[in-house]
């Protein structure tokens, strides 16, 4: 069923299509819960608060663009409303990352994606909600710190650290890959 005629049906209070509804986004949106949110069971609240939300401004959404785009802007506010809740926003600096950070090649060829989506996780929180933010969802940098309620230059420092420790923790990945080859 085409999502207009989906979302219709939703509006006029037809049981059948919200479950249609969620079954087709919720593993989608699942997945950007859990990027998000480590823990499975507070990823799987940030779902359901979202999911109310969807079904409760569902008359706002625009037929002119996709629906799973607004979908998952929904989502994605929702997870980073859980995560200010949780104190997000006072996302320390953290000093982790080394400053003599060679800029080498980084061959990802050997590494699965499971391993990178794991890498992104291990990342500190306010690392891994940036880097998430910008990369994967493609906010901006001022879009991002009017959510967080933090700096632009925090946020570009947030980003640039993750990306500094992602980098250093693939190429110790890779070397560790290299040596039982």
């Amino acid at each position: 069923m085409e999502d207009q005629l989906l979302v219709q049906k939703c509006l006029d209070g037809d049981q059948k299509a919200c479950k249609m509804l969620f079954d087709r986004y919720a593993s989608l949106m699942m997945a950007l819960c859990n990027r998000y949110i480590q823990h499975s069971a507070e990823a799987e609240d940030a779902l359901q608060e979202g999911f109310i939300k969807v079904f409760k401004n569902l008359q706002n959404w625009k037929r002119e663009g996709e629906l799973g785009a607004w979908i998952r802007r929904i989502m994605v506010n929702t997870c980073l409303t859980k995560l200010k809740n949780n104190a997000i926003s006072d996302m320390p600096l953290e000093n982790t990352v080394e400053n003599d950070f060679s800029e080498e090649a980084i061959g990802l060829s050997d590494i699965s994606y499971s391993e990178i989506e794991a890498l992104i996780q291990a990342l500190p929180l306010g690392y891994r909600t940036v880097f998430n933010l910008v990369v994967i969802d493609g906010y901006s940098y001022t879009e991002i710190s009017n959510q967080l309620n933090i700096t632009e230059s925090t946020c570009r420092s947030q980003f640039f650290k993750a990306k500094k420790l992602l980098g250093q923790q693939i190429i110790k990945l890779n070397s560790t890959i290299n040596l039982t080859i």
